[in-house]
């Protein structure tokens, strides 16, 4: 049996993905039906700690796995996802201007499909999600 890092490293990544994906689907839900624990500080820390960990071991597989996001196309649609879906996730929970609560839930959906969309990236390894 032989050790893969890159596989290991794969794992992990995929785990902490999981988690993510979890933990915004449960705590944005609770956010938008405003229970006060959503934004507690000690889950918000959780957060912060596995998006990190998740950051450091996506950019390791990219330098790992030769990836790059320009010539990956699957990659580089991650990542406008990605971006799309942290804007979106900041404008469902934020808790700002009372102007913008028209915009949490829509805001919330976009931010699900976007995270959706990475996670089939992901597995698909294709920007079009392996229908084209």
């Amino acid at each position: 049996m032989s050790y893969s890092f890159d596989a290991q490293m794969a794992q992990i990544h995929a785990l902490l993905a999981w988690i993510s994906v979890v933990v915004f689907l449960v705590r944005g839900g609770a956010y938008q039906l405003s229970l006060p624990w959503a934004m507690d500080d000690r889950l918000r820390f959780i957060v912060l700690g596995v998006d990190l960990l998740m950051t450091v071991t996506g950019l390791s597989l990219w330098v790992l796995e030769h990836l790059n996001p320009l010539y990956d196309g699957w990659l580089g649609a991650k990542l406008v996802a990605l971006i799309v879906y942290t804007v979106a996730a900041h404008l469902a929970m934020w808790e700002g201007a009372a102007a913008r609560q028209e915009l949490r839930v829509p805001a919330y959906l976009v931010a699900l499909l976007a995270l959706a969309y990475m996670v089939a990236a992901s597995i698909t390894r294709s920007a079009w999600l392996g229908l084209a």
